[in-house]
């Protein structure tokens, strides 16, 4: 049967009888024939039927007369999950009640006023695919791991023949890339909520007023959001590399200021812990290389951030070296942590493996692997050794490259925001407009505010702006055809800068956008700071890119990325490991 003759059997639990019936309605007017319903009127009922018979959905309202949405989730729970698809449907737009939910298994939410037939269905037919898409994962995830594991014990047990090998290989390469593909789907579906609660809690320490036992919780929020963004970003950074996305932005650079900003960066932690931290720049080593300073950046935050979390007492040092070949820069992180058990070593480097982490420490174990392989594509190696006075020595050593002089400074003066300026933010996800209309308006913008693209090119045809700030991923008319058609329009208003702001993070995603006419990228969730300098820099230097990639009045390679991956971790907070 093919995708739109699919028929869907919901259940609406919900106790007002009318609502039921509008639903119903709905459905019938979107998508006839396609809907199988049933109802039930109270908590109790829809247990009951869930426990009687499968359904590919339930939209459940959040207030029942017998139980809360919240107590219906955890009722109806089924060998560890929920029995089907769920839509929550509640009164008001409370965002704390849809992150709970969300934390319990609902795929998505609607606010009863805001309910009409396309938002309903596209709600279903989304909440549904999810869930079938999550299932199919996991039986394909769990089918590789029993895969895997059949395939060591005949190499443990048999010589395995070419053929044989071969098999194997090209099987894991679907895998990874299989994974790869997951990975990207799930970070994007992540950040997009994870922007409303950094941001909402950003916003709380910037209105201040706050009571300390209330500030405490916001910076504990604020943590656990930073946290989980780590894990996005190292996982999609995973993804891209896995499937050869990943691209480098390699500049000339001072050794010195790299490592002396990893040392401040890393201080606050290692002070927290009473270790003494030393920047050791030997007389001999090189001043001057050609790499991506992110994402060398990336690495020896890394290793010094694991470094400083696996001592318990004594020193951190990073050594800035000479190697024994003359075109090579070698820089160690050694400690005097309890080092790394020589059976464990040949496993560091390999992705979603932590031999040397208790489980008290937090991480998913892709730290040293990504390292490894932004050292690889860098043309660099990384290694470990034991410390002679006890603990860990992590090493790279990277190619100096053809040497030029340094860029002018005023090639890497950040822009400051300049106040006043119109803003047209466009985002269909209420959340996102007040969180980033707040940063704006507090910032000194005028902003106005559409909530899907037709509105945004509307309003950019209507009204003079100095900047638009358009997201990607909206229903009817996304913002790369909403893009397109701003840029069709006459001077002035054809020419406005304008910045994707989405979780769209992907290099051909950015491309996308390039190609479409925007003139910068911001990542969700947005830092404050971040997303400042990215208004700032858009207005003072339309219409360069400010993202790094190339623009018609610049090389094919600007001299520094504006925006980069390694500037938002800083700004968000970031604590390697």
């Amino acid at each position: 049967m093919a995708q739109t003759e699919r028929v869907y059997r919901l259940l609406i639990v919900d106790d007002d009888e009318t609502d039921r019936r509008l639903y119903g309605w709905l459905l019938a007017r979107q998508a006839p024939g396609q809907c199988e319903i049933h109802q039930a009127a109270d908590g109790a009922a829809g247990i009951a039927a869930l426990r009687a018979r499968t359904f590919d959905c339930v939209l459940l309202d959040f207030s029942l007369p017998d139980l809360t949405g919240l107590e219906f989730l955890v009722e109806c729970v089924m060998n560890g999950e929920l029995p089907a698809a769920f839509v929550l449907i509640t009164g008001h737009g409370n965002e704390a009640v849809a992150v709970d939910a969300m934390k319990l298994g609902v795929q998505d939410y609607l606010v009863k006023d805001h309910v009409n037939e396309g938002r309903l269905w596209r709600a279903i037919v989304r909440a549904v695919s999810q869930r079938e898409l999550r299932q199919r994962l996991a039986d394909s995830m769990h089918a590789l791991t029993a895969a895997n594991a059949s395939l060591e014990q005949e190499v443990a047990a048999h010589e395995i023949t070419e053929a044989e090998l071969r098999a194997a290989k090209e099987s894991a390469e679907r895998a990874g890339r299989a994974r790869s593909r997951f990975i990207a789907t799930v970070t994007r579906e992540l950040r997009a909520p994870l922007n409303g609660v950094l941001g909402y809690a950003q916003l709380l320490e910037m209105e201040g007023e706050l009571s300390a036992r209330q500030s405490a919780r916001v910076g504990a929020m604020l943590q656990s959001g930073q946290q989980l963004f780590r894990i996005i970003e190292r996982a999609l950074d995973f993804a891209s590399i896995e499937s050869g996305r990943m691209a480098l932005h390699p500049v000339p650079l001072l050794v010195r200021d790299l490592t002396e900003a990893c040392i401040a960066s890393i201080a606050p932690l290692a002070d927290a812990r009473e270790l003494s931290l030393h920047l050791v720049f030997s007389h001999d080593a090189p001043g001057r290389i050609v790499a991506d300073p992110g994402r060398l950046n990336q690495v020896l935050l890394n290793l010094l951030g694991n470094a400083v979390k696996f001592t318990t007492a004594g020193w951190v040092e990073l050594r800035v070296l000479a190697s024994e070949s003359s075109d090579r820069l070698r820089i160690e992180v050694a400690d005097t942590g309890p080092g790394i058990p020589e059976t464990m070593r040949d496993r560091l480097f390999l992705e979603f493996d932590r031999p040397d982490a208790p489980s008290a420490v937090d991480g998913a174990g892709l730290g040293l692997a990504i390292a490894a392989r932004f050292v690889d594509l860098m043309g660099g190696t990384i290694g470990y050794r034991a410390n002679p006075g006890g603990g860990s020595i992590f090493w790279v050593e990277l190619p100096r490259n053809e040497i030029a002089p340094p860029p002018p400074a005023d090639e890497i003066t950040r822009v400051p925001p300049r106040p006043g300026s119109r803003v047209l933010l466009v985002d269909d996800f209420a959340m996102n407009r007040d969180v980033i209309g707040a940063f704006l308006r507090n910032a000194g913008h005028e902003v106005r505010l559409a909530e899907s693209g037709h509105d945004g090119v509307r309003l950019a045809t209507e009204q003079s702006f100095d900047l638009i700030l358009m997201d990607i991923r909206m229903p009817e008319m996304d913002g790369l055809e909403a893009t397109r058609r701003i840029r069709a329009l006459p001077d002035p208003n054809g020419h406005v800068p304008i910045l994707a702001l989405t979780a769209c993070c992907l290099p051909e995603q950015i491309l996308e956008c390039r190609a479409a006419g925007m003139d910068g990228h911001v990542a969700k969730p947005v830092e404050h700071a971040t997303l400042m300098q990215a208004v700032g820099g858009a207005i003072a230097r339309s219409p360069q890119w400010v993202d790094g990639a190339p623009s018609p009045e610049q090389p094919a390679e600007p001299p520094v990325p504006w925006i980069a991956r390694a500037a938002e971790d800083q700004s968000l907070g970031f604590t390697p490991g």
